[in-house]
Parts: structure tokens; sequence; C-alpha cells
């Protein structure tokens, strides 16, 4: 399933996200502008999308008279809607697009984002292991002490030696054979019969010294408020988006109103600051396009209502 977060899509995010890290010099400035510049890029089929929500939420009348009268007769009642929609224009397909183009962005931001994290953490812990923890500086934000570890009560500034080895484990292809050997050299972790090992000692007093040259001793990396954030602001952006949709959207969407702020909440929660950020400001974006855009479409009605009035 690495294939849904580890893709094309997620490699070309993560030249983007480098190439404005380089002109601006800060990581979360920068998954900003990244998120913003793709939904940019995307505004026309979004807008699209929006336009035929609001054209099918307004012949919900016509919907609702058409179900009494075919209310027996199903496959009749669907080709009737069907003819509904196409005689007025509307492409039913155009509702889809929002989901279509959410969750693939979602997983390869996540993709990006996690690929950045390992190649961070990475750099961050050589760092350490050459120049000493003093002279090693922790990529921190507001309150979030190091962005490539979550934002949590509960999670250590640096990973601890069991972590640290599991990282190993799940970014073999992304860590460079000369960064293990700088590893290994540094006596951070060894190769028995052919098995990784980290060796717990020497790295923890590492990380230990890194968070304390940092100022971060007996601090957990965050107060758990960006999940919390990205929950919320979830619940809100699909509130927005469903309270004047039509009537099915509603009723389909109601379990999902609950359910995805909960599971992206707990997936901030245990994943990087970084994403986190990324899935609160989406969220964020998202509510102000709802928003804007309902405030402009329903003043175009109401001028089309009144010049249709005038003409009659």
């Amino acid at each position: 399933m690495n294939w849904l977060y580890d893709n094309f899509i997620s490699d070309f995010l993560v030249i983007v996200i480098q190439w404005i890290v380089r002109f601006i010099g800060e990581y979360s400035i920068a998954i900003i502008l990244s998120m913003l510049l793709v939904r940019f890029v995307l505004l026309p089929l979004d807008l699209k999308s929006k336009r035929s929500m609001k054209q099918m939420a307004a012949l919900g009348p016509e919907v609702e008279n058409l179900k009494k009268r075919y209310a027996n007769n199903p496959e009749q009642l669907n080709r009737k809607v069907q003819e509904l929609y196409k005689e007025r224009g509307i492409s039913t397909m155009a509702g889809c697009i929002p989901m279509l183009i959410t969750l693939p962005l979602l997983m390869a931001f996540y993709g990006a984002l996690r690929s950045i994290a390992a190649e961070q953490t990475m750099a961050l812990v050589l760092r350490a292991a050459e120049n000493g923890a003093a002279n090693t500086q922790l990529t921190s934000w507001l309150w979030v002490r190091n962005l490539w570890q979550p934002d949590s009560g509960s999670a250590g500034i640096m990973p601890t030696a069991a972590e640290f080895l599991s990282f190993l484990q799940q970014n073999t292809s992304k860590i460079t054979p000369q960064a293990m050997e700088i590893l290994k050299t540094k006596g951070l972790i060894s190769y028995s019969s052919g098995i990784l090992a980290v060796n717990e000692p020497a790295y923890t007093a590492l990380s230990k010294a890194l968070v304390a040259a940092n100022g971060g001793t007996g601090y957990a990396n965050g107060w758990f408020i960006l999940p919390v954030l990205s929950g919320g602001t979830q619940f809100l952006s699909q509130w927005i988006a469903l309270r004047k949709g039509p009537k099915e959207q509603q009723q389909q969407g109601k379990m999902m109103l609950y359910m995805f702020p909960v599971l992206s909440g707990w997936i901030c929660l245990t994943s990087n600051s970084m994403f986190a950020i990324y899935w609160t400001f989406s969220n964020i974006y998202a509510m102000l396009t709802d928003l804007i855009f309902n405030f402009f479409y329903e003043r175009k009605q109401k001028r089309l209502e009144i010049a249709s009035r005038k003409v009659s």
C-alpha cells in the first residue's frame, strides 16, 4: 500500500517544498505556500464542483417530487433524476471532484512530508554526531520543539533508541550507505550477524545532549494543539461544505462529518508536526474558499431573481 503515498506525485511535492525552502529557509511557511500553489492550480476544478453542487441543491424540491411520484420504481426514479440533471446541464460527476482532489493530495503530502522528515531526522543525528550536540540546532516552530516529531505531550523531542531503530528499518530506501557508515563509525549502530541494531547508550546520550543544548530537557515535543486543530478545522470545513449542499449529500456525509475529523486528528497525532501544519491550513483554505464562493454565488442568485421579477 506504500504506493498510495510514495509515488511520483509525492516525489514532485518534495522537490517543490525543498525549492521553496531554499528561498525562504522556513519549512512551516514552505509547506503552506506549496499547499496554496497546488490548490490554486486545482481551483478551476474546485469551483466547477461547488457550482454543480449548488445547482443540484437548487433542484431539491423537483427531485423530492420525483421521489414521491416514482417511490415504487427505483430504476425509473434514478433515470428521471439523471434526465433532470442532464436537462439542466448539471454533471453529477462534478460533485465527486472534492473527494478525488482531497484524498490523493492528502496522501501525496503525507508521503512527501514523511520523506522530508526522514531526511531531516537523519541529517539532525549525523550533524550532532559529527559536529557535537551543542552545535546542532533543532527545527522548531512556535510551541513545537522539533518539527519532525509529532505535536504530542507524550512524544519525545527526539526519537527513543527503539523508535530510531524502527525509523532506520522503515526508511532503508531513503538513507544512503554513506550515512549508515557514519552512524556505525560513531558507534550509534552496529550489525551483529547481519542484523541492524542501535547502540542504545550511545544514541540516548547523544539525543539527550541534543535536547539539552536546545533547552528542551524535561519537556515533551508539543501539547496536542495541532492534532486538535486539524480535527476541529476538518469538522468545520466539512460542515460548511455540507450545510447548503444537496440533501442526499448531507445524509451521506453525516457519518464522515464525525469520523473523518477523528481520523485526521489521530493521523496528525502520530505523524510529524509538518504534516499536521499542512492538514490544518489545508482545512482553513477549504473553509475560506467555501465561504467566499457561497457569498458571491448567493449574491449572484439574488440579482438574477430580482431581474426575473422585473421582467415578469
